[in-house]
């Protein structure tokens, strides 16, 4: 869909006791979709060539020794997520292979198929406490990591060296990108449902074509997060607790003023912008376009916003940032302001972003 207007754009170590959980955990919440999970066990092999020794479910592990890989098995009803996960990967890892960031990226060694999946040979029924209690109470008996100390009664942080038994900087690398996108050519962009609630750009949510840039946003809103401790927005739902459109763009406009003439009147185009095939919303509507997917209109004949009544006025100056100083504020909030922008064109790209005085530390 063409982009008018837009660039193609371990537990810390406590005296508590180990406490049994009794709710169903990992392929147990879906019963459903037992029979697509492979039966991954402690010492089982795996294509001839690799012994599973733990199960880490959706964490993520990282050994200095070589000989030991993670193993990722995908649910025989998202194979196509993993075929396309796949072709994701190769295209990055093939792309620029000396670039510096392809270190944070969690690229395959080797891929191959399991063909012992069968419906009798998967726990239909959560683990009862008899089950899990010798594992537990083994693990009472070994090391644990942990992720602080207390001494003199003074909680502090342990070092890396302790946690990762390596010298230096561990860092996260990026994964699972079976539901990437993938830069379209020439100025076409994407029409998809993306992002999580609190964090979806607005383009996206007012049904018109996006792009990369939706990632600056997310990074943006993210990057406040975690250094204030709280989320820029609030959760954006309606009286019956489901997200609002509505509700999110009322936010926005409180926080940020009114959004130019250029993004409502690229909103009343995309309103007869027809998909190829009808979606669903989560209201149970068969919508033509992702305007009315999203529950739009949104904007009156005069530009401005028909749910005037979730407006609401303008908060103060975050407490988080009284911590600052007066530079490094001033600083952040332009930074915050460079990349939280109405029109995705005026936000910055990640390259641009890097030369910002504040990530710029002066001696």
């Amino acid at each position: 869909m063409p982009c008018d207007g837009m660039r193609s754009h371990l537990r810390a170590s406590t005296s508590e006791p180990t406490h049994l959980v009794s709710e169903p955990v990992e392929e147990a919440r879906w019963t459903d979709r037992l029979k697509y999970f492979h039966p991954t066990e402690p010492g089982q092999i795996l294509d001839g060539r690799f012994k599973t020794i733990a199960k880490l479910g959706r964490i993520r592990s990282q050994s200095k020794l070589p000989r030991y890989v993670s193993i990722k098995i995908a649910a025989l009803d998202h194979d196509e997520d993993a075929a396309d996960e796949m072709e994701f990967l190769k295209l990055i890892s093939n792309a620029n292979p000396p670039h510096e960031g392809l270190k944070y990226i969690r690229v395959p060694l080797d891929t191959f198929d399991l063909q012992d999946i069968k419906d009798d040979n998967i726990l239909l029924s959560p683990m009862t406490d008899s089950d899990i209690k010798p594992f537990a109470d083994y693990c009472q008996t070994i090391d644990q990591p942990r992720y602080i100390q207390q001494e003199d009664g003074r909680v502090t942080h342990v070092s890396h060296d302790e946690i990762l038994g390596t010298r230096g900087m561990a860092w996260p690398r990026l994964a699972d990108f079976n539901t990437c996108f993938p830069v379209l050519p020439g100025n076409f962009c994407h029409s998809a449902e993306i992002q999580s609630d609190r964090y979806r750009a607005p383009e996206v949510f007012l049904g018109i074509p996006w792009s990369y840039k939706v990632d600056i946003w997310n990074l943006g809103l993210m990057m406040w997060n975690l250094l204030g401790d709280n989320d820029m927005l609030e959760n954006s739902v309606d009286d019956d607790g489901k997200y609002d459109a509505h509700v999110h763009l009322a936010q926005l406009i409180s926080m940020s003023g009114e959004p130019p003439p250029l993004l409502v009147k690229r909103e009343r185009m995309c309103r007869e912008n027809k998909l190829d095939d009808f979606v669903v919303n989560s209201k149970g509507k068969v919508c033509e376009t992702m305007n009315e997917y999203w529950g739009g209109p949104f904007f009156d004949d005069d530009g401005r916003m028909i749910r005037k009544d979730l407006i609401k006025e303008k908060n103060g100056i975050p407490d988080f940032l009284n911590d600052f100083t007066e530079k490094d504020r001033s600083q952040f909030l332009d930074l915050a302001n460079n990349m939280i922008r109405w029109l995705p064109e005026n936000r910055k790209t990640a390259a641009e972003l890097l030369q910002h005085p504040f990530f710029i530390h002066e001696d």
